[in-house]
C-alpha cells in the first residue's frame, strides 16, 4: 500500500502545474532503471515551456518528456515482463549514469586508463545538488582514491538541454590520480537493437547509420573532432585518408522525434563516438561526445624516432575549456535538413554573393625534378595558356574561377609556404588583370602551415611537439614520397600577411590550404592550445583585405571564408555507415561557393556528376598545357592525367550536365532531404524548386516529370 501511494503522489506531482517538485520513489522512473533496482531513488522534477524535465539526483540519470513523447539520458530495456533483459548487470550503470570518467595513474609504469560511470567509482557521486526554476547543478566528487570532482550545469528551456562542465570547477587531489576524459549522457535518446530509426555522424559531407539492418560492423565509429593534435602525437598520414570530421554535431532520428548533439564548448577537445547494437557488449544505438582533458603520448629523448629511445607518459597539464553540450529536442518527422538548419542557427556563416553556378580550374604551372646536374624545372603551364583556356570555358561558364599552383620560382616542389618569390611577377600580374575583365576570379593555391622538406626553412620558424622534436608528415598526394614540417602559426601569418600586401595590384586572392583544416598544440619556443591557434586562425583569415578560399576548412572558419575548396561530397565507407548525406552542403548552400577536389584524379563519370549535384557542389579541376608524363619523377607524379586538350570535352559536358540542373537552385538553401524511391532523391530548396537524382538503373517519374536513369533533373 505504501508503495503504490508514493508512486501516486508521483504522479500527481508531475502532473498537475507544479514548477519544481523533489519525491522519492521506491521504484519510479528513471529512478529503478538508472541505477540497477537502488531504493529510495530521489527525483528532482522541472517543468519549462511545456515540458517536464525529471532527474535522478543519485546518478543523474534524466528523462524528458514533451508533446506525448519522451526522451531518456539513458535507458536499459526492459522485457515485456517488466525484466532487464540485456544481461548488462553491473555495468549498466554505464548506460543510465549521466557521466562517464576516464582517469589514469601517472606514476604507473603502464599508466592503464581506468573508464566506470560515476556512480561506480563512487557510492554517492553527487555530493551537492543545487534545484533551479530551469535546470539544476550539481557537484560530483569520487572516490578518494581517484580524488577527481567537477560540476555538471544543466538548463533546459522546453526545447534545448545545454549541459557544461566548467573548467573552473574541476579538482584534482591526489597526487598521481589525473583525469583524462569526461563523457555527458554518452546514451542521450539511444535505442536497443534493430529498430526504425538513423543517427547521423560528421564523416566528411555527413553520414547516416542505418538502425534497422543489421549491421556487419564490428567497430564504433570515433573521431576526433577537428584531427589530430600534431603537437602530441604525429599519425600516419597517406594517400585516401579516412574523411575528418570537420563539425561537432551528431543526431538521433526516430519516426516519433530524435535529437540534434551540438558541443557548443570545448570542440577543439572532443571526440565524436557512435555505435550500433551488435558491437561490443551493449546491443544499444547509440551516439554522444567525449571530452579530452589529457592525452597519452610517446616521448622521445633525440629526433631519431627510436621507440627504444622513448617512454610513455601522459599530458602533465590538463586542457582548459569549459565541455558544453546542447541537446536539442526534434519533433516527430525529423529530417536531416532539420537538423542542418538547427546547426546552422548556431554558427556563423559568411554570406557571399552566388549568381551563377561554378567551377574551378587549378592549373599546375611549374615542377621540378632530380637531375644529373641537380634540379631541373618543368614548365607544364604558361600565363598565356591559361588565359586562353579562361576565354575558351567562359563561352559556356559564367561563373569561372581559376586558382594557380607551382608558380614560384624553381616550381612546386620544394616550393616556399608563401607567394612570393614568384617566377614572372609581370606575366601572372598581366594574368590577372585579363582575368579580371572576362570576369573570371584568380587565387594563387598555397600551404602556409606546411614546409616541403627542401624548401630553404629555418627551423627556429618550424613548431615542435611536446617531445620537442619538429612535426614531420607524409604528403597525401597519391605517388609521392616527399615529407613536410609543420610552421609556428606566428610565422604562418607572418608570410600570409607579407603576400597580401604583396598581392593588392595582381587582381588576385588566396586559396590557402590548411590553414582552418589542421588544430594542433605548440610546444618548446612557441607555446600556444588548440583553442589558442583555433582563434588566431579565425582572426588571421578575418583580418585578409581580399577574397579567401579555404581548402576543407573546420566549421570554425565558416563566418570568415569567401569560398570552399576540395569540399568532401561524400563520406569514408566506414562499414557502420549506410548512407552518404550533403549534410556540410546543407549547412553552407547558397551562403558560400563550394567547389569539389580535383574530379580528374578520381573520375568515375556520371556516378561522379550526380553527387555533384546531390551536394549542391561545383566541379573543379586541375590542369597542365602539357601532357602529365612530363611529371614523372616530380612529386606530382601522381596526377596521370591533367592535360587541358584531353579534358575539355568532359570539362564542358560536366559543367553543362551540374548547371542544367543547379542553375536554378543558386544562392538557395536545401530545406528537406527525403528518399523516395531506392537511391533516388529529392532536395527540397527554399525557392520551392526540387531537385531529383536518379542513382538507380531504372528511370522513375517524379510529380509528372520522368528522370532517366542514372540522371538527375529540376523539378517546380
Amino acid at each position: 500500500m505504501r508503495k503504490k501511494l508514493l508512486i501516486l503522489l508521483l504522479c500527481v506531482v508531475v502532473v498537475c502545474s507544479v514548477t519544481i517538485g523533489i519525491v522519492y520513489a521506491d521504484d519510479a522512473d528513471p529512478g529503478s532503471q538508472a541505477d540497477g533496482g537502488e531504493t529510495a531513488a530521489k527525483l528532482y522534477t522541472v517543468q519549462v515551456g511545456g515540458a517536464t524535465l525529471t532527474v535522478n539526483t543519485h546518478n543523474l540519470n534524466m528523462s524528458i518528456t514533451k508533446g506525448g513523447r519522451t526522451w531518456y539520458s539513458g535507458q536499459r530495456h526492459v522485457d515485456e515482463n517488466g525484466e532487464i533483459d540485456d544481461g548488462l548487470e553491473y555495468n549498466g550503470a554505464r548506460i543510465t549514469d549521466g557521466i562517464t570518467v576516464s582517469y589514469r595513474n601517472a606514476d604507473s609504469v603502464n599508466k592503464i586508463q581506468q573508464t566506470d560511470s560515476i556512480t561506480n567509482l563512487a557510492d554517492d557521486p553527487v555530493r551537492e545538488f543545487k534545484e533551479l526554476d530551469n535546470g539544476f547543478d550539481a557537484k560530483i566528487r569520487l572516490k578518494s582514491n581517484v580524488g577527481i570532482s567537477f560540476t555538471l550545469k544543466v538548463r533546459f528551456d522546453g526545447t534545448k538541454l545545454t549541459a557544461t562542465v566548467p573548467s573552473s570547477s574541476i579538482t584534482e587531489t591526489t597526487d598521481n590520480m589525473r583525469l583524462e576524459q569526461i563523457s555527458l549522457f554518452p546514451y542521450f535518446d539511444s535505442s536497443y537493437q534493430q529498430t526504425d530509426g538513423q543517427i547521423f555522424i560528421p564523416d566528411g559531407s555527413g553520414a547516416l547509420i542505418d538502425l534497422s539492418v543489421q549491421s556487419n560492423a564490428t567497430q564504433a565509429y570515433s573521431q576526433r573532432i577537428y584531427g589530430e593534435d600534431y603537437g602530441l602525437s604525429t599519425p600516419s598520414t597517406r594517400a585516401n585518408q579516412p574523411k575528418r570530421a570537420t563539425m561537432p554535431v551528431m543526431a538521433t532520428l526516430y519516426p516519433d522525434g530524435g535529437t540534434t548533439m551540438m558541443v557548443t564548448g570545448g570542440a577543439e577537445y572532443s571526440r565524436a563516438n557512435a555505435s550500433v547494437s551488435g558491437i561490443g557488449q551493449y546491443p544499444y544505438n547509440r551516439a554522444g561526445f567525449t571530452f579530452i582533458y589529457r592525452e597519452p603520448y610517446t616521448r622521445f629523448y633525440d629526433d631519431s624516432g627510436d621507440t627504444s629511445k622513448s617512454t610513455y607518459e601522459l599530458q602533465t597539464d590538463r586542457n582548459e575549456f569549459d565541455a558544453q553540450i546542447t541537446y536539442t529536442l526534434m519533433d516527430a518527422g525529423v529530417n536531416i535538413a532539420d537538423v542542418a538548419k538547427v546547426y546552422r542557427d548556431s554558427i556563423a556563416i559568411k554570406k557571399t554573393s552566388i549568381e551563377n553556378v561554378g567551377m574551378r580550374l587549378q592549373f599546375l604551372m611549374v615542377e621540378n625534378k632530380q637531375s644529373m646536374f641537380g634540379r631541373t624545372k618543368i614548365v607544364m603551364t604558361t600565363p598565356d595558356y591559361v588565359e586562353t583556356v579562361a576565354r575558351d570555358v567562359c563561352y559556356y561558364c559564367n561563373g569561372l574561377s581559376v586558382a594557380l599552383t607551382g608558380y614560384q620560382r624553381g616550381g612546386l616542389g620544394g616550393a616556399s609556404p608563401s607567394v612570393f618569390p614568384m617566377a614572372n611577377k609581370s606575366a601572372y600580374r598581366a594574368l590577372g588583370e585579363k582575368l579580371a575583365m572576362m570576369d573570371v576570379s584568380l587565387n594563387y593555391t598555397v600551404d602556409y602551415m606546411r614546409a616541403h622538406e627542401r624548401a630553404s626553412f629555418s627551423n627556429g620558424n618550424l613548431l615542435q611537439n611536446v617531445s620537442e622534436q619538429f612535426v614531420t608528415l607524409a604528403d597525401t598526394r597519391a605517388g609521392s614520397g616527399v615529407t613536410f614540417r609543420l610552421i609556428k602559426p606566428s610565422y604562418s601569418e607572418k608570410m600570409l600577411y607579407s603576400d597580401i600586401d604583396k598581392l593588392s595590384d595582381f587582381n588576385a586572392g588566396i586559396e590557402a590550404a590548411n590553414i582552418g583544416a589542421m588544430l594542433f598544440s605548440g610546444y618548446k619556443s612557441e607555446v600556444f592550445s588548440r583553442t589558442d591557434m583555433k582563434e588566431n586562425n579565425v582572426r588571421v583569415i578575418d583580418g585578409v583585405q581580399l577574397p579567401v578560399a579555404l581548402s576543407n576548412p573546420n566549421d570554425y572558419m565558416f563566418g570568415v571564408l569567401d569560398s570552399y575548396v576540395d569540399a568532401p561530397i561524400e563520406y569514408s565507407a566506414y562499414l557502420i555507415e549506410t548512407e552518404s548525406v550533403p549534410f556540410l552542403q546543407m549547412v553552407l548552400g547558397g551562403s558560400v561557393p563550394m567547389y569539389s577536389e580535383a574530379l580528374n584524379l578520381d573520375y568515375t563519370g556520371t556516378q561522379l556528376v550526380l553527387r555533384l549535384i546531390d551536394s549542391n557542389v561545383y566541379p573543379s579541376f586541375i590542369l597542365t598545357e602539357q601532357d602529365a608524363i612530363e611529371l614523372y619523377g616530380t612529386d606530382s607524379q601522381g596526377i596521370f592525367t591533367s592535360s587541358f586538350d584531353v579534358w575539355k570535352y568532359s570539362i564542358r559536358t560536366t559543367y553543362e550536365q551540374v548547371n542544367n540542373v543547379l542553375k536554378e537552385v543558386v544562392g538557395q538553401q536545401i530545406v528537406r532531404r527525403e528518399a523516395v524511391a531506392n537511391n533516388v532523391y529529392v532536395n527540397t530548396y527554399s525557392n520551392g524548386v526540387k531537385t531529383v537524382v536518379n542513382y538507380s538503373s531504372n528511370p522513375v517519374t517524379y510529380q509528372g516529370v520522368l528522370i532517366e536513369a542514372m540522371s538527375a533533373a529540376a523539378v517546380r
